[in-house]
């Protein structure tokens, strides 16, 4: 499907109204989702009918779509100028779906049933209305004419009349209420009916609709961006310490909150994050100037003052602009195999993605200076060709569960190193032997402060381990602070991974062995000052 022309589409859009017969109306339908790791691009279509110009709207749009995401594109369908409506909708044409004349169809029968029972009722009550009648008829009738000898018997006759006529009154009365509350059941079938058809004749207008004029039949593919939407990796690390291998199961949390739900979508992951910046930072010149010398408290009002006009030359720096929906730069994208139910508004959805292989190295690293035993440790050179983002990890070592961490951010070609928790019998002891005078914070008389320390590592296990051990000694920037080390046997890397003074020791430890590390320490500075 391509897009149609700029130009096709000012043409298109300038046609005389006259020229759109009518405008119907036709529901779109979620297709696909491209989740990043916050946001998400929806896709729909819309099946177009008819050969010559029209307006279609489509509803039911997300509440708060915006315009700068809309992409509308045809196949098979010239597509001109496009709407973006969020109040009130145009008048659509004549044409009335199935759902609403079954609605309408049943609003008619159920007024035709409540009618006759309606009528039913009246007649009741009639036949009431006729005994009171009845009743007031004899109470007017005159005795004027009557003998005397005969009221009393007329007078008794009169009452009879009333009485029976009062009594049938009454019952009718009765007999009418109580076939008009028989009615309440038919009467809310019918009001449930009213709603029913005016949901389906006014649909809630909580949604933003697409208004746009197209020629010829089809499919139009909508694209729409959301916030409200967004996945995060989740791991388990299994470590196969005999096989030397390392599995990533991974796996992704969904959650979205667009106002809709998405059933049976094609689903992709990407690791574009389009809600971001896409612009690197910027710095800017930095001045330096000289001038005589100033003792601390004249210094300040200057110090202060260019303190502020740094701060101004960083405020009037122009802002990264906002990150647009198109995906710029080099990503990674999972296409999960299956059609995936993602529903508004519910906790997050657990999908597997994929496992990954990798060959690990084991490694049992030692931090005396902080720990008691050695721990082991994983490194996994990242040679899937994609991508490791930031997550939580479920640690799995043979098989069992050792604990839980954070994944760090590992790119492709880079190395993972995980630990996956101590090893109780590989023992470590730090002990100063000796310590001469001059500590941290004292003024020395001698100005030297020596430090003799030994390291010790016992194998306690039934296996050989091969031991990365790490200390450090004290590193100077200052020319007069003298810095001296000596270690038996020799550290293997000096500024362990580019740190200052940190010290590593590689061997192979072997069951039942004892290893030992002497470092002796020599510290020097001039006479009066202190050692921080």
């Amino acid at each position: 499907m391509k897009p149609i022309s700029i130009a096709a589409a000012l043409l298109f859009s300038a046609a005389p109204a006259a020229l759109f017969a009518q405008t119907i109306e036709a529901p779109a339908h979620v297709t696909a989702v491209t989740l990043f790791p916050w946001g998400a691009q929806v896709t729909r279509v819309v099946e177009i009918s008819g050969d010559g110009p029209q307006e279609v709207i489509v509803p039911g749009l997300p509440d708060g779509t915006r315009i700068e995401s809309l992409r509308v594109k045809g196949d098979g369908v010239k597509v001109g100028a496009v709407t973006l409506i969020d109040a009130r909708e145009p008048a659509t044409g004549p044409l009335t779906s199935p759902a609403i004349e079954a609605a309408r169809a049943d609003v008619e029968r159920l007024e035709v049933v409540l009618d006759d029972k309606e009528g039913a009722v009246a007649a009741i009550r009639l036949r009431a209305e006729a005994a009171r009648e009845r009743a007031a008829f004899l109470r007017g009738a005159s005795t004027q004419n009557t003998a005397p000898d005969q009221l009393a018997a007329l007078a008794q006759t009169v009452g009879a009349g009333i009485l029976a006529a009062g009594q049938e009154a009454q019952a009718a009365e009765a007999e009418a209420k109580a076939a008009d509350r028989a009615l309440k059941p038919d009467r809310e079938a019918l009001e449930q009916a009213r709603k029913a058809l005016a949901a389906l004749e006014n649909p809630n207008t909580d949604s933003d609709a697409l208004l746009a004029t197209v020629e010829g039949a089809g499919t139009l593919e909508i694209t729409t961006f959301t916030d409200a939407a967004s996945w995060t990796p989740a791991y388990d690390l299994r470590l196969d310490r005999a096989g030397g291998t390392l599995a990533v199961d991974r796996y992704v949390s969904i959650a979205q909150n667009s106002g809709e739900d998405w059933a049976g979508v094609d689903l992709t992951l990407s690791t574009a994050r389009p809600s971001e910046r896409m612009n690197p930072g910027q710095i800017w010149p930095e001045r330096l100037e000289f001038g005589p010398p100033e003792d601390f408290a004249a210094g300040m009002p200057k110090m202060l003052t260019r303190g502020m006009a740094e701060a101004d030359v960083y405020a009037a720096a122009p802002v990264a602009e906002a990150a647009a929906m198109e995906m710029q730069g080099m990503t990674v994208t999972y296409h999960y195999g299956t059609a995936v139910d993602i529903r508004d508004g519910v906790e997050a959805l657990r999908l597997k993605l994929d496992q990954l292989d990798l060959p690990a190295t084991l490694v049992a690293e030692a931090v005396p200076m902080r720990d008691e035993t050695a721990y082991l440790v994983a490194e996994v050179k990242n040679d899937a060709g994609q991508i490791l983002l930031p997550g939580p990890a479920t640690l799995f070592l043979d098989g069992a569960v050792v604990g839980m961490t954070d994944l760090n951010l590992t790119a492709a070609g880079d190395t993972l190193r995980q630990g996956f928790g101590a090893i109780d019998g590989l023992r470590l002891k730090r002990i100063v032997v000796d310590k001469t005078e001059g500590d941290r914070g004292v003024i020395s008389k001698s100005n030297e402060r020596r430090e003799q320390v030994r390291i010790e590592l016992e194998n306690l296990t039934s296996e050989a381990w091969p031991v990365r051990l790490l200390d450090r000694v004290p590193y100077s920037e200052q020319d007069d602070l003298k810095i001296s080390y000596s270690a038996t046997p020799a550290a293997s890397t000096e500024n362990y991974e580019d740190g200052r003074g940190l010290l590593e020791w590689r061997f192979d430890l072997a069951p039942g062995k004892t290893q030992i590390v002497s470092l002796d320490t020599t510290i020097g500075w001039p006479a009066g000052q202190v050692l921080r």
